[in-house]
């Protein structure tokens, strides 16, 4: 093969190609980082038409719907009836 000659097919500079993906993996772990920070006390966990939300300092826990709350209270001091958060089985 001559110099003046093309070759075929893709013609990718190795060098490039790691230097891209070394910034492309900083670029991820930079974001990953900035959102990886404590989002506040709270934590809220909803499905369907209840929603849990847990004090993540004292431990305490409400279950609000669209029709009423009931205040859980804490796993040493439960306000509940219900003596387990396992479903009953029958």
């Amino acid at each position: 093969m001559s110099h003046n000659e093309k070759r075929e097919g893709w013609n990718i500079h190795l060098g490039s190609v790691v230097i891209g993906f070394l910034l492309a993996l900083c670029l991820v772990l930079a974001v990953g980082a900035a959102t990886g920070g404590d989002a506040g006390p709270y934590r809220v966990s909803a499905g369907g038409d209840v929603a849990f939300v847990l004090d993540t300092q004292t431990g305490h826990v409400w279950q609000v719907s669209r029709t009423d709350h009931v205040d859980l209270g804490t796993p040493f001091e439960r306000k509940s009836l219900r003596k387990s958060i396992t479903p009953m089985l029958d």
